[in-house]
């Protein structure tokens, strides 16, 4: 697997088939493309939430497993480590991503997401529970809201190619412990993001909110990718 220098998967293919959309630059500065982790805040939010897709995007890290960062701003200081372990047999391949938060300040407001871009075709859609989404008909890069039901929903994106499910689990799972699932599509570069958006019970946004780890303790993360070759494909 190969990294930028602030922890971002570059791609992530299945023999020649581009699952991540790899990491390109876009008009006018920045990139796309890529899986990383939005730590420890997702999306601009009102102060002290300011920064969008949060710090562990823009912090470098070194080369080496696990990837270990100290993350500190306004809401708090939390050390962030994170594991990355790919397992592969004919046609089927599988991303497992561990990332433990610890609290080091005296309290950390925390609302971790996981941003994974993978490349679609014509004719691709998503299945989150009962939910048929196709991926055509997605509004143009505008983040889609999908509260999960339950902590152990999955979505799942099929391509002409490949089909791939995302799943997350959180540990501990207390009472109010919320996923939701932000879709992304570009149709310029033909790709769509699933993201898993972890927090407390869902807030005005429609998104879950903000925990709070107090010093010393964790949450733990563990976000899976299991992508499978469809027979046709290649």
């Amino acid at each position: 697997m190969n990294f930028t220098d602030t922890g971002t998967l570059i791609n992530w293919q299945l023999d020649d088939l581009n699952i991540i959309e790899p990491v390109h630059d876009k008009a006018g500065g920045g990139s796309r493309g890529g899986v990383y982790l939005c730590i420890p805040n997702f999306e601009e939010l009102p102060p002290p939430f300011s920064i969008k897709h949060g710090e562990y995007r823009i912090t470098n890290c070194d080369s080496t497993l696990p990837h270990n960062k100290t993350l500190g701003n306004a809401w708090g200081t939390v050390d962030v480590i994170t594991d990355w372990e790919e397992l592969a047999e004919q046609s089927i391949k599988i991303l497992n991503v561990t990332t433990t938060i610890r609290a080091t300040s005296e309290t950390a407001l925390v609302r971790p997401g996981f941003h994974p871009y993978f490349s679609v075709t014509e004719n691709s859609f998503l299945d989150l529970a009962t939910t048929r989404i196709e991926v055509a008909n997605l509004p143009h890069d505008s983040l889609q809201k999908y509260q999960a039901a339950s902590l152990a929903d999955t979505v799942k994106l099929t391509t002409a190619d490949y089909t791939v499910t995302v799943a997350c689990s959180i540990s501990p799972a207390t009472e109010n412990l919320s996923v939701a699932f932000g879709i992304w599509s570009d149709k310029k570069h033909e790709y769509v993001c699933i993201e898993p958006i972890i927090g407390n019970q869902f807030g005005a946004d429609d998104l879950p909110t903000a925990l709070t780890l107090l010093k010393g303790e964790e949450l733990v993360l563990a976000f899976t990718i299991r992508a499978e070759k469809l027979a046709l494909a290649g």
